[in-house]
């Protein structure tokens, strides 16, 4: 068996009283894995934009989901913050 990644303990650590969070987030994290290893349709890649209002908009999934102190524990910044996962200016994709 896989031992736990450090977001899986972060997040067991912090949410250790409430089983079924911690099961609705790891469960939210699994769909975002999922949706990041599908191949998209199109033979170019997704902008940098796209990637970063999707990754965006699950953050804020998780922020509805623990609430503003828990998700700063878990992720370690609040959850109003932007979070750019993608630098548009080093992806460059060409259409």
């Amino acid at each position: 068996m896989q031992e736990p990644d450090d977001f899986t303990k972060r997040a067991s650590k912090v949410l250790a009283g409430e089983p079924e969070l911690l099961n609705r987030l790891l469960s939210l994290r699994s769909e975002v894995q999922m949706f990041a290893a599908q191949r998209m349709p199109a033979s170019v890649p997704p902008p940098a934009e796209y990637l970063n209002a999707r990754n965006q908009h699950l953050l804020e999934e998780a922020a509805l989901l623990l609430g503003p102190d828990k998700f700063e524990k878990v992720f370690g910044f609040k959850p109003d913050e932007k979070i750019n996962l993608v630098d548009p200016s080093l992806y460059q994709v060409d259409r």
